[in-house]
């Protein structure tokens, strides 16, 4: 396994003679990052050039802002803290435009609809469980609940088909697991075994297979590590193991399927047995192979709340 480390302060052009070559150079990736005191979403080539900041939000410590990048790549769906509790936004690439789509202060980890006409997203219940729920992407019409009450459910992702939502859950009384269910919220059932403690991530553009991470839910002190499966769970492989003690999160596919970018702690000089370290945002090719350090130093992800999440996604279409 080749790795290459970003080795300057802030962003540099990373190549690798030509491996990544078409892959890494296609689309773009935004992410929630702290790195100018404040948690902001930025977009960046995938190469690490042309860094950009997107929103300009007051401060906020937790909740997460977990931003989706819209199928044609002009907009980003994100959830947002203002001090009562998390909403959904939209905001175009350029920054402006800013939308404010749910007001109940209970909704995060939202994601698009393959055709951008619907976002399916978490929704904290009164009883203070969480579930699977979708709506039209401009937030009007009614909150449609796919998933129990009782049990714990987040971050759905649509199959590119758009027939099928993938998302975690702790149903059964597990700490977390890999689940599917038709988009209508029926014939839901579990992808993965109870110890993998899985959070599936993302769908591959071609709709064969899931990517997540395992020890969702877990302390620190356990280390999580990146995994690819068949849409039915088989097939389960991980992908970029390293020799020490880290954690890899948050898996996003490139626009064609060839590439991976995920977020790590490997090259932090503040991680401990029992903390997480500083992220650095990394892609990889599909297999786990030619992992590159894109953004060094993307943000601090403490025990609870905001962390760097990426997504990868289309440029934007004129």
């Amino acid at each position: 396994m080749r790795v290459i480390r970003n080795v300057a302060a802030g962003l540099v052009l990373l190549t690798l003679a030509g491996v990544l070559a078409s892959a890494a150079d296609k689309g773009r990736i935004a992410f929630a990052s702290d790195r100018s005191g404040s948690w902001q979403i930025y977009t960046v080539n995938p190469d690490g050039s042309d860094l950009f900041q997107v929103t300009n939000l007051p401060p906020t410590d937790d909740d997460g802002l977990f931003p989706s990048l819209s199928p044609d790549g002009r907009r980003v769906l994100f959830n947002y803290n203002a001090g009562e509790g998390p909403d959904l936004f939209v905001i175009n690439v350029d920054g402006s435009g800013l939308q404010q789509l749910t007001t109940d202060h209970r909704s995060f980890g939202a994601h698009w609809s393959p055709d951008g006409k619907t976002i399916a997203f978490s929704n904290i219940t009164d009883f203070d469980t969480v579930v699977i729920a979708t709506m039209t992407a401009d937030g009007s019409g009614t909150k449609t609940i796919l998933t129990s009450i009782v049990w714990e459910s987040v971050f759905p992702i649509y199959t590119p088909d758009a027939k099928h939502i993938v998302f975690g859950s702790q149903m059964g009384g597990l700490v977390s697991a890999a689940w599917i269910m038709n988009a209508d919220g029926s014939h839901q059932r579990r992808l993965t075994p109870a110890a993998l403690k899985a959070q599936p991530w993302a769908v591959s553009p071609d709709g064969r297979k899931i990517a997540g991470y395992f020890n969702q839910d877990s302390p620190p002190a356990l280390e999580t590590g990146i995994f690819v499966m068949n849409l039915n769970g088989s097939g389960r492989q991980s992908l970029a193991a390293g020799g020490s003690f880290h954690h890899d999160l948050y898996p996003t596919y490139s626009p064609d399927g060839k590439s991976i970018s995920f977020v790590s702690d490997r090259f932090s000089t503040d991680i401990t047995q029992f903390t997480y370290g500083t992220f650095d945002i990394l892609t990889m090719d599909a297999d786990g192979e030619n992992i590159v350090d894109v953004v060094s130093g993307a943000g601090f992800c403490p025990n609870d709340g905001n962390c760097v999440t990426p997504s990868w996604g289309a440029s934007a279409q004129e």
